[in-house]
């Protein structure tokens, strides 16, 4: 029995890539269904290696001779000579819906896509969020009906549903039926290791590597931090870190800057693009989540972000952190959306205070009218005002569960 599609966040923005440009790449972390969403819109699909010797001898008539829209599944196998051949057909052919390539982002040793240039457009796909995990990703997310006026909806009373066990809920679509996700997410770390060694490197630094980075989730860390910690040189260090970013396994949330903020920190915030993958990798469980709030505390704003990214995304906007050099003002996350900015602070606690909103209301005068309103997200149960333009927003909120 097939199970039913679960839409997905990025669906809209795919199918009008492909109605506005001759070729769409869909990119993201191995695993998050970027496959399977992209068989809905395709009319001939080629699955690589699988497919690589019908196209070998002559892929650009091999491409032409092909329905559009076509899916080329795993394009990075079939190497340059693949964009090149699509590149010709496109400007033989001009026309938006022709090419939808899925997989793994290339090798360093392929250089950029190029070829492409001007000719594609990219739409990430990334882990699951809560709505997409219900069946809910069609529907408009919480923060665009925010931000486009309407506000979080206040509650008194209400229990919350977050449980620890939620930071072991994983986005992966593989694990979705698992009872528990950790030996999916140990052996999907191991699998993503082996990446090293295909370009040549120590599989076994890079999942240290990857362990590191899973204990400094959303901390604002120098690399000095990461490469001593993982006992690896700088030069490694570069490469494992373009690797990561390549593959979108790591969201780094660089450091917002705006002319109106002065003496700000550059370290980037580091986070894996899934939590439960994070704590895992962190060596954690439950139980010592349970045992430490604060280490929970970052694994709980790594699921926060999670949740906002795809949102984000969708309204075409960016997401980076505030911290000033001296440590004392910092907003968790800033999403910048052109004529107005949002600032988001996260607390791993069931009840927040107009105390908790001090940075924001920092962040809100500095910012002036451009300060388009602040959440602070919780894991209690209700949404409350917490001053202009500021609202506590429970975790439940931000996912549309309630």
């Amino acid at each position: 029995m097939t199970q039913a599609y679960l839409p997905r966040h990025a669906d809209a923005a795919l199918a009008l890539a492909c109605a506005q440009h001759p070729v769409v790449i869909l990119d993201g972390p191995r695993g998050v269904g970027k496959t399977t969403s992209a068989r809905r819109l395709a009319a001939s699909t080629l699955e690589f290696p699988r497919d690589l010797p019908r196209i070998q001898a002559d892929p650009q008539r091999a491409l032409a001779a092909l329905e559009t829209p076509v899916l080329i599944d795993e394009w990075q196998v079939a190497g340059t000579d693949l964009m090149w051949a699509i590149k010709r057909l496109v400007d033989d052919r001009p026309g938006p819906g022709q090419f939808i390539l899925t997989g793994s982002v290339e090798p360093a040793t392929y250089g950029p896509t190029y070829p492409l240039t001007g000719r594609s457009v990219l739409v990430v796909m990334r882990p699951m969020t809560v709505m997409e995990r219900e069946g809910r990703g069609a529907q408009v997310t919480p923060l665009e009906r925010w931000v486009t006026g309407q506000e979080p909806p206040a509650s008194a009373g209400s229990a919350g549903t977050f449980t620890v066990a939620d930071l072991f809920r994983t986005g992966f679509p593989g694990a979705l039926a698992l009872p528990h996700s950790a030996a999916f997410l140990e052996g999907y770390a191991a699998v993503l290791a082996q990446r090293a060694g295909d370009e040549g490197r120590d599989a076994s630094r890079l999942l240290r590597t990857l362990q590191v980075l899973a204990t400094l989730e959303g901390q604002a860390t120098p690399q000095t931090t990461v490469w001593e910690a993982a006992d690896i040189t700088k030069v490694t260090w570069s490469a494992y870190d373009g690797l990561l970013r390549r593959t979108h396994i790591t969201v780094p949330s660089p450091s917002w800057e705006s002319n109106r903020l002065k003496r700000l920190t550059s370290y980037p915030k580091r986070y894996l693009a899934d939590a439960a993958l994070a704590a895992v990798l962190a060596g954690e469980t439950e139980a010592s989540l349970r045992a430490n709030p604060h280490v929970a505390g970052r694994y709980v704003e790594s699921l926060v972000m999670q949740q906002l990214r795809p949102q984000v995304d969708a309204m075409k906007g960016t997401m980076g952190h505030v911290r000033t050099a001296n440590g004392q003002r910092e907003v968790d996350a800033v999403i910048d959306l052109g004529r107005q900015v949002w600032g988001v602070e996260v607390k791993s606690a069931t009840s927040v205070t107009p105390h908790d909103a001090r940075a924001l209301e920092w962040f809100r005068e500095q910012m002036g009218e451009r300060f388009g309103g602040g959440l602070v997200v919780h894991t209690g149960g209700d949404s409350y005002p917490l001053g202009e333009r500021i609202w506590a927003v429970s975790l439940d909120a931000l996912t549309g569960t309630v």
